[in-house]
C-alpha cells in the first residue's frame, strides 16, 4: 500500500504516462508462456469470487488453460483497468468473466489481483491507476 500512496502523491503532481512499476516490462506484453506453471495459488494476489484487475499491459483470455486465444484484455491510461471476475482458480489459471471482452474464459492467475486502485475517468486528464501482484511487482500510470 505504501507504494500506491507514494504513486498517488506523485501522480497528482506529475503527468505520468504508462509508468511501469516493474523493472522488467518484457513480461507485460501478454507473454503467458514466461510464467512458471508451478506457482502455487497461495502465493497469488488473485481472489476467487471477486473482481480482479488484469495487472499487465495486456492479458490473454483463453478457451481453456493454455488453449486458443479468445481475446486480449488491456490495461492502460486510455482504457482503464481491465477487470476480470474470478469464479475459480486451478493451478496457474483462473476461470472467470472478462468485463472488457464480455465473455468467459481462462487467464493466467499470476497477472490477476484485487490489489488495485483507480481515480478519475480513463482517457481523461486526472486519471491514474495502479495494481500490485503478490510478488510485489506492479503496473500503473495515468494522465496528468
Amino acid at each position: 500500500m505504501k507504494s500506491f500512496n507514494a504513486f498517488a502523491i506523485l501522480g497528482s503532481v506529475f503527468a505520468l504516462t504508462g509508468c511501469v512499476v516493474d523493472a522488467d516490462s518484457s513480461s507485460e506484453l501478454g507473454d503467458d508462456a514466461e510464467v512458471d506453471e508451478q506457482t502455487s495459488v497461495a502465493e497469488q494476489a488473485v481472489t476467487n469470487g471477486a473482481v480482479n484487475a488484469a495487472c499487465a499491459e495486456s492479458l490473454t483470455l483463453r478457451d481453456q488453460p493454455g488453449g486458443a486465444t479468445l481475446g486480449t484484455m488491456y490495461t492502460g491510461p486510455y482504457n482503464g483497468v481491465s477487470k476480470f471476475y474470478v469464479q475459480s482458480t486451478s493451478g496457474s489459471w483462473s476461470y472467470g468473466y472478462s468485463y472488457s471482452l464480455g465473455r468467459w474464459g481462462w487467464a493466467m492467475t499470476y497477472y490477476l489481483t484485487t490489489n488495485y486502485r483507480e481515480q478519475g475517468a480513463p482517457g481523461q486528464i486526472g486519471y491514474y491507476y495502479a495494481c500490485y501482484r503478490a510478488d510485489g511487482s506492479g503496473w500503473g500510470g495515468g494522465i496528468g
